[in-house]
């Protein structure tokens, strides 16, 4: 059995918990877009807080995914490589390295297209206490920013799996974009997980701090947007997952090797589920708000538990 070397494997468990943090960010644009959506309906004020608030931490969480492409480039330099002779030859543009390089740059713009939103809501007017809900074309700037910022942080996501090596024999792009753009939506899409609870996080800590910016009844309203969007979030991949699990549990013949431990992995993202759903149907009480950290801490686990598996193998 081929073994890799201890740092290797601590780097790889490091990066799969951060990459929890990088998914946050990734999904948080498409949450603000939709926040400042549902303030034309009424509760624009709050609804631009919000946003301004998710807009700060993504953009500040946003930074691990070009700190991760860049140690993921280094760990594998560090792993094939001796210390002397790790950048030799390396080019930034060479086609090996286009994959990191072009992922850095779309986390980079989009990060950018955050700084451009925060300073576009600084220069808007707030509405009035009369009015609060948008007036056409107030909004229209801000919700085109989040979304490019999503796209460069979707992008982000599909640029690390595409071929710029050269086509796999006997495909054509159409095939390439099939493989791999379905996949990257659904990975996105559960990003919605993390960038919920982290955002729920922030609200606790901000209702602790400023308590008077908003009243309870806006709270509660908050929380339970964002533990929707932590709910939702893993629910397709537990169903399509725990689908698999049970079809070849009641399929007649030995079971495909690993099946147990790939149900075992499944728990800690359901019981997370379950922690969320709690806390949307309670309407989000703060006495609650534990349930929320406790479905962040078992996503964690979930990222970390092939590499406790590994470790009592």
């Amino acid at each position: 059995m081929q073994t890799i070397p201890s740092w290797l494997f601590c780097w790889q468990w490091i990066a799969a918990v951060l990459t929890l943090g990088a998914s946050a960010a990734s999904a948080m644009p498409i949450i603000i877009a939709l926040t400042l959506a549902t303030g034309r309906r009424g509760q624009a004020r709050l609804c631009a807080y919000g946003a301004r608030t998710l807009a700060r931490c993504a953009a500040g969480l946003a930074v691990l995914g070009p700190l991760l492409a860049a140690g993921s480039v280094l760990a594998l330099l560090a792993s094939i490589r001796s210390t002397e002779q790790m950048f030799e030859g390396v080019s930034l543009w060479m086609p090996a390295m286009l994959p990191y390089t072009t992922a850095v740059a779309a986390w980079l713009a989009g990060i950018i297209c955050l700084l451009l939103y925060l300073a576009a809501d600084r220069a808007a007017p707030v509405p009035q206490a009369a009015q609060d809900y948008w007036q056409p074309g107030q909004i229209g700037l801000r919700v085109g920013l989040a979304l490019l910022a999503a796209l460069c942080f979707f992008a982000a996501q599909v640029l690390p799996n595409w071929p710029f090596s050269g086509l796999p024999q006997g495909l054509s792009m159409g095939d390439v974009a099939l493989a791999v753009l379905p996949k990257t939506l659904h990975d996105y899409f559960t990003a919605l997980a993390p960038a919920g609870s982290v955002a729920l996080i922030i609200l606790s800590l901000v209702a602790r701090n400023r308590g008077a910016a908003f009243t309870l009844a806006d709270e509660q309203r908050a929380a339970r947007w964002c533990a929707l969007w932590a709910m939702v979030g893993f629910i397709p991949r537990c169903i399509d997952r725990w689908g698999l699990v049970i079809g070849f549990s009641l399929r007649q013949g030995p079971l495909p090797q690993g099946l147990a431990e790939q149900a075992m992995g499944l728990v800690p993202t359901t019981l997370a589920i379950a922690c969320w759903v709690a806390l949307f149907v309670l309407r989000a009480p703060r006495k609650f708000y534990w349930l929320n950290v406790l479905g962040l801490l078992l996503l964690v686990l979930g990222a970390s538990f092939p590499f406790l598996l590994a470790l009592g193998r």
